[in-house]
């Protein structure tokens, strides 16, 4: 698995991370711990700064439609050459971090420094004198930061929180528990120059302090306006950082070898047309057709001639590429280089809910970093979005990404079943429909229908974890569901399962090996349905409707439905176990509430 190296803009190592986090969970503007140093993942200022560029670009014009950006980069890797002991990975000494929070504090004699304060910042031990000499123990990062809604962080202001405007002349900060607990509630800030205290417990609701603008991973410097007032959070807490990821599918005909190393080298195509169908044609012939193993120039020439036509056409919204990718699993049977498909059978008891199931050997999904939020998560919004944080002082032509191939199980959910259930459950995702209006979440998918198949996926995704042993976070979603804000809308109805990895070999194939079998099929789902109608919280959880973030819930829990955040293609909001299994008294509540029903009485 490839991994990088982080640096702080330094040779010195100080750390490692997978390729695919880098535009994920650890991504430009997070906080990592490492062994020795707590560092924040620095801007993308110098991933186009190297001649290695090209062999990094990504491209997939759906998304490149949407972001309006040219291309997208991968993450630098290098050759293994300098670590002898790790044979089998690629490390880059490319990405750089900061040291951050650069608040440390020492847990055996209390006091808070700064790193600026350290002469060697390498080794990060205490300078303050005790008994006559250094304590010289391991410091440990500030566990408390302010961030604000506009994608802010900085320090928590000790000196300030303590002294206000009245700072005395030489504060030394010291941060102890009392009364012999360990709680939060019980610490206390002391200034052992002035003796002046505070319990720090009051900063959580009391703090009124200005967000200056800061962005530490753009450097020190790099400061930007901002009217809001700064939130204390635990350093660690999940919602300090949010990445804004979009992701898209490589479907026909960009899945195709030789559209792909055309759209590579389209912009230098583009400028040779100036010169006339013979100078592209010499160009494909002499630059691009040596590197085309398996392909014949003639390929290569249809090629080019229907990128261009397909880059005439206009952008595409959102919602169009939602229905291109939908239209391509429907069609089951498919082989086209990086995109190869089969229909299987449906199993015999959910025939009249779901048309068909399409099993994806070869699946390219594209996942872009186009920012980061942070005490809330994105709201989808993309452009004039204030809360989304910049990955960069300068805006780019491009954005980090990075390519994933895998496999998966779409399912295509029948129209008149689907209508059929929306009219008897009536109005019961009003409620949903409110509390989402109110929210900073932005759906343009949103309906009863929605809510529907995002709950199957995730009750889906627990059983094959369950039963097949994956790592629950491994697996992904990704639904279709209509776009009903659309001005044209286009019914769609179904779900895709994936699961993928950087690894160039892919994954094992075990999701197609499960789609195969039927009988095993069949079974995972009646075990998906059995488990649904248990939660250890029922009878309260099957019947809340203001659970989760913003009250977007109503039966769904951490016990029954929720999933990691790296499986959830939407915050783990807007889902709903009786959308499925309906209720005891009310099966009808449930797409698949009958089947569910029938379990309940054998």
């Amino acid at each position: 698995m490839n991994r990088r190296f982080i640096n702080r803009q330094s040779p010195e190592h100080v750390g490692e991370i997978r390729q695919s986090q880098i535009v994920s969970t650890f991504g430009v503007g997070s906080i990592v711990d490492f062994v020795n140093h707590t560092v924040i993942i620095s801007g993308t200022d110098n991933w186009d700064s190297d001649s290695d560029k090209e062999k990094r670009m990504l491209f997939n014009n759906n998304l490149q439609d949407i972001t309006g950006k040219k291309y997208f980069l991968e993450p630098k890797t290098a050759d293994n050459k300098y670590l002898p002991h790790y044979p089998y990975q690629k490390k880059s000494p490319d990405v750089e971090a900061y040291i951050f929070p650069r608040k440390l504090y020492c847990p055996v004699c209390k006091h808070i420094l700064d790193v600026n304060e350290l002469g060697n910042k390498k080794n990060l031990r205490c300078i303050v004198i005790r008994n006559g000499k250094k304590c010289n123990s391991r410091l440990v990062p500030s566990r408390f930061v302010l961030v604000c809604p506009n994608g802010h962080i900085e320090d928590f202001p000790y000196e300030w929180w303590v002294h206000g405007k009245e700072m005395c002349e030489n504060p030394r900060m010291k941060m102890y528990n009392i009364d012999n607990r360990s709680d939060i509630d019980s610490l206390v800030i002391e200034c052992e120059t002035c003796h002046k205290k505070e319990k720090l417990m009051y900063a959580f609701s009391n703090l009124k302090y200005p967000c200056n603008g800061k962005h530490p991973h753009l450097g020190k410097n790099y400061n930007s306006a901002c009217d809001e007032l700064m939130r204390v959070r635990l350093r660690s807490s999940s919602n300090v950082y949010f990445p804004a990821i979009l992701s898209a599918l490589t479907i026909p005909p960009w899945s195709r070898k030789a559209v792909q190393l055309i759209e590579t080298s389209y912009e230098t195509l583009i400028d040779f047309e100036e010169y006339g169908e013979n100078a592209v044609k010499k160009h494909i012939e002499n630059r691009i057709y040596p590197k085309a193993q398996g392909l014949t120039l003639t390929d290569l020439l249809e090629a080019y001639k229907l990128v261009k036509k397909l880059k005439a056409k206009k952008k595409m919204t959102e919602a169009e590429i939602y229905a291109s990718e939908y239209d391509v699993l429907c069609k089951g049977e498919m082989d086209d280089d990086d995109y190869v498909a089969s229909s299987v059978q449906v199993p015999e008891q959910y025939k009249q809910i779901i048309d068909s199931i399409t099993v994806v050997d070869k699946l390219t999904v594209i996942n872009v970093l186009v920012g980061f939020t942070r005490i809330n998560s994105w709201n989808r919004v993309l452009k004039n979005n204030v809360q989304l944080a910049p990955l960069s002082k300068t805006e780019k032509e491009w954005l980090p990404a990075v390519k994933l191939l895998g496999e998966g199980i779409f399912f295509q959910f029948n129209n008149d079943a689907i209508t059929n259930w929306v009219s008897r459950i009536g109005n019961r995702y009003l409620k949903m429909r409110n509390e989402l209006d109110k929210s900073f979440f932005n759906n343009d998918r949103f309906s009863a229908q929605y809510v529907a198949l995002h709950t199957f996926a995730h009750l889906l995704i627990r059983q094959l974890s369950i039963e097949c042993g994956y790592n629950i976070a491994t697996l992904k979603e990704k639904i279709y569901s209509t776009f009903v804000n659309s001005s044209n809308p286009y019914p769609m109805h179904g779900v895709l399962i994936y699961l993928s990895t950087s690894d160039s070999e892919g994954s094992l194939g075990g999701l197609i090996s499960i789609a195969n079998d039927t009988e095993r099929l069949n079974t995972i789902l009646v075990n998906m349905l059995n488990k649904a109608l248990w939660c250890s919280a029922d009878p309260v959880c099957c019947n809340l409707t203001d659970q989760g973030y913003h009250s977007l819930n109503y039966a769904a829990c951490h016990d029954c439905v929720l999933l990691p955040e790296t499986s959830c293609e939407f915050a783990n909001v807007l889902l709903d176990r009786v959308a499925i299994i309906g209720k005891p008294e009310n099966p009808n509540l449930g797409l698949m509430g009958d089947i569910a029903a029938s379990l309940i009485n054998k």
